[in-house]
């Protein structure tokens, strides 16, 4: 610190120093996290996302299902959902299975310090129940972390 004050009366110091506030403000700028591309979680489920203004769309390809089936031929669905604005946007997006079931996830997308981006999310998946005897049945619970694998134009 005496060292830039002594410096202070010049002008040369007064660039270096402020150079160096420059260079410290630009190394801890929280890079924007993108939502818009390809991710993937840990069980290897896909999810397309296209961002434009607060909506989310695409499509979720699921690599595992309550039941077999449950989740259609192609094991995809149509991704509809909510993303908030900022550099670390939170995210909300549901979808319909083919057989009735729906699941919806809430989370957060934030980059890393060495760059990658995460989704970190919690989810909740509400199986079709033949009467509200089995309805305990019905709800499962999880997390599931998305990593960011590419940037795509649309899913």
């Amino acid at each position: 610190m005496r060292f830039c004050l002594t410096m202070k009366s010049s002008g040369v110091g007064l660039c270096v120093l402020a150079l160096g506030m420059c260079q410290i403000i630009i190394a801890r700028k929280v890079l924007d996290c993108n939502v818009t591309g390809e991710w993937r979680n840990e069980l290897g489920s896909r999810l397309l996302l296209t961002s434009v203004g607060p909506e989310v769309r695409g499509v979720y390809r699921t690599a595992v299902e309550s039941v077999r089936g449950a989740a259609g031929p192609n094991r995809e669905a149509k991704v509809i959902g909510v993303i908030s604005d900022g550099p670390q946007p939170t995210i909300a997006f549901s979808v319909l299975w083919a057989k009735g079931s729906c699941a919806s996830w809430v989370g957060q997308c934030f980059t890393l310090p060495g760059g990658d981006q995460v989704l970190n999310t919690l989810w909740m998946l509400r199986s079709a129940v033949s009467s509200s005897m089995n309805d305990w049945d019905g709800t499962r619970l999880g997390d599931d972390r998305f990593v960011f694998l590419r940037g795509a134009e649309s899913p």
